[in-house]
């Protein structure tokens, strides 16, 4: 017979009860059983809370009297222990050569007064340094090209075609058509020397409107900005745009007495009002380097020495305005400077006659070439084509479609060691190359908004900086004929190298020498190239009853080439046998199409045209400004990128 449904509950709660009172009282039998098998166990014990231990030690108290905690005073004149009797030994130091023969010992009535004579040898222990080269390639794609409503927008594919054929255009007003990475090549003099030709011939820039400042030898010497010898370098940071200075405003540094859950602070870009920032980007390549490997006083060299040292900076701009915005404006700075600084070698300045000839030679020896090399290559291609189309109308707007931050950063330090000689049997090549390329594509259209931004407040900056300074003199003479006859010893010959050394002249005065003998040639390089290019086209339409109080963004982008190197060294007196040769050379160009160079504008238009037209590329009769026939269908940007958007 079965239960309904409530006697069978009613009956399951009786069992749960019944076990759940059986359970319990088990459980206390069970803890009373634990206690008294334990007490049972412990009235075994004397004393259950006593521990005894026994040591069977026997110990005379009387012999072993604690320490004493004060030490016994010495005495105030400590007394020398007697001279031992027998011979006397007086132990003289002395650098010259042993004499050859010398009069007999006297003897004493004590015993033999011997004198016993040490020659020193000093002996130099060094590591012997090899080559140090690097090779660093750093590379940014972005792609930020937000839609935000649907509109009248400008065809994207288009406009990230026009920044390639501007980079092109680019490409083709540098000094040289490219710089190797391959150190083969620079091993061959040959190469070098086709590489100076160059550096002399004239350069000619055949894309109309672009302006050009080249400079060679002394007169790229010193600080150049924008073609103009000037006082003083640029600063990268007091240039900046305002929206990417530091808040002035000093932080408050007394700790808040109230919970952080309390605090109402709202940021700046938070605050009350209507913005829209479609620009503000940032983007830095980079290159610190300091060598100082090394370098000697004198510097003897079998073959040819020769020193090229390139700058080229390149900089195209597409700046042109529309709408309400008013424009941003683009500030473009190109600066070079090249210092030389004495720096003597000041462990050549010791005590002792001018006359005297080195007491002993050491020579570190490379059987091969000596490379010091460092090659970069940054690039930064970043995109931000955004396309707004929107209403305000709510309290607080914010759109950040923009304001990215892309940084390459190379840090190259590189320390080895200094010699008093350097014999380098082959060629010594020293290269410093810098080749620096900026492209901005900033044609925005602007409909709403605030009227336009104060004079500068949305300028956008472009800067490429280069700064070499070599630290040590460079003097070049004639190789005279104890050098000369020295550079033909080789290893086996080591004592013959070390007398014609010693032996020499124009080394008197100085205590020791340390040679350093490469059979090879000596390669010193230092390549960078940095290419920044940046699309920031955009299309920016308000409406609504806040429109016209809404601040646009479109400008303020802020783009760096700076490249920083510091070789660190002693000024030098170069002997080559084959002569020596140098040059420098300086190239500034930019094509620059805003407002401010209506005159250059059309000629910019049909030159990147042209190339546009050979590459095939879609919409090159269109220039690069906006005004050409290059909107889509609304119905082509109908994405929403909501994920920037804030509105309160």
């Amino acid at each position: 017979m079965s239960f309904d449904s409530v006697t069978e509950k009613i009956a399951h709660f009786i069992g749960t009860f019944d076990l759940t009172i059986e359970k319990a009282r088990l459980r206390d039998q069970y803890e009373e059983f634990t206690a008294v098998r334990r007490k049972a166990e412990l009235d075994e014990l004397e004393e259950p809370a006593k521990i005894r231990v026994k040591a069977d030690l026997d110990l005379d108290p009387g012999k072993y009297a604690p320490l004493s905690y004060r030490f016994d005073t010495p005495p105030a004149t400590p007394e020398l222990p007697p001279a031992p009797y027998g011979p006397n030994f007086n132990t003289v130091i002395d650098l010259a050569p042993p004499p050859a023969s010398g009069p007999p010992l006297p003897e004493t009535d004590m015993g033999v007064a011997a004198t016993s004579v040490i020659i020193l040898q000093p002996q130099i222990v060094t590591e012997l340094i090899g080559s140090a080269v690097t090779y660093t390639f750093q590379s940014i794609f972005l792609r930020d090209n937000d839609v935000v409503g649907e509109g009248d927008f400008r065809d994207v594919e288009h406009m990230m075609a026009q920044a390639d054929v501007a980079a092109q255009v680019a490409t083709s007003l540098h000094a040289l058509p490219g710089l190797s990475f391959s150190i083969t090549d620079y091993l061959s003099v040959e190469y070098v020397e086709a590489m100076a030709q160059e550096m002399q011939e004239p350069i000619t820039v055949e894309i109309e409107g672009a302006v050009v400042y080249q400079f060679h030898g002394e007169e790229a010497m010193g600080i150049i900005v924008n073609g103009e010898h000037v006082d003083e370098a640029p600063e990268w940071a007091d240039l900046l745009p305002a929206h990417h200075q530091p808040d002035d405003a000093e932080e408050d540094e007394t700790p808040d007495a109230l919970p952080v859950e309390w605090d109402q602070e709202e940021e700046a870009e938070f605050a009350d009002g209507h913005t829209v920032i479609a620009g503000g980007n940032l983007a830095i390549n980079e290159v610190n380097a300091t060598v100082a490997w090394v370098d000697a006083p004198y510097i003897a060299v079998g073959g040819k020495a020769v020193e090229l040292t390139m700058i080229s900076q390149v900089a195209v701009v597409s700046d042109n305005d529309k709408g309400t915005h008013g424009g941003s404006g683009t500030n473009v700075v190109q600066s070079s400077t090249i210092e030389v600084q004495r720096s003597a070698a000041s462990w050549l300045d010791q005590e002792g006659g001018e006359d005297e000839a080195p007491a002993f030679v050491h020579v570190d020896w490379i059987h091969t070439d000596l490379i010091v090399a460092n090659f970069v290559k940054q690039t930064i291609d970043a995109t931000d084509i955004d396309h707004i189309d929107t209403e305000i109308s709510a309290t607080t707007t914010l759109y950040a479609l923009g304001d990215n931050e892309l940084v390459d950063v190379t840090n190259i330090l590189q320390l080895g060691s200094y010699y008093d000689l350097i014999m380098i049997d082959g060629d010594m090549i020293s290269v410093d190359a810098f080749v620096q390329t900026l492209v901005l594509m900033d044609d925005d259209v602007v409909t709403g908004g605030l009227p336009g931004p104060i004079e500068g407040s949305d300028e956008n900056l472009m800067m490429n900086e280069v700064s070499l300074t070599t630290e040590g003199e460079d003097t070049h003479q004639q190789m005279q004929a104890p050098m000369a006859e020295a550079m033909g010893l080789n290893e086996t010959d080591m004592d013959a190298l070390q007398d014609a050394l010693m032996n020499d002249p124009m080394f008197a005065g100085m205590e020791q020498m340390r040679v350093l003998k490469v059979d090879g040639s000596l390669l010193q390089i230092n390549v960078a190239e940095q290419t920044t290019i940046l699309a920031d086209q955009d299309d920016v339409h308000l409406s609504g009853p806040h429109a016209d109080e809404t601040e646009v963004l479109a400008g303020s982008n802020a783009l760096l080439n700076a490249a920083n190197v510091t070789k660190a060294g002693v000024d030098s007196v170069v002997m080559a046998q084959d002569g020596s040769f140098s040059d420098l050379l300086l190239h500034q160009a930019s094509l620059l199409d805003m407002p401010t160079n209506e005159d250059i504008t059309s000629m910019t238009n049909e030159a990147i045209a042209a190339l546009m037209e050979e590459a095939g590329m879609p919409g090159y009769d269109n220039g690069i400004d906006p005004n050409g026939n290059d909107l889509t269908p609304s119905e082509m940007a109908n994405a929403s990128d909501g994920l920037q958007t804030m509105l309160a």
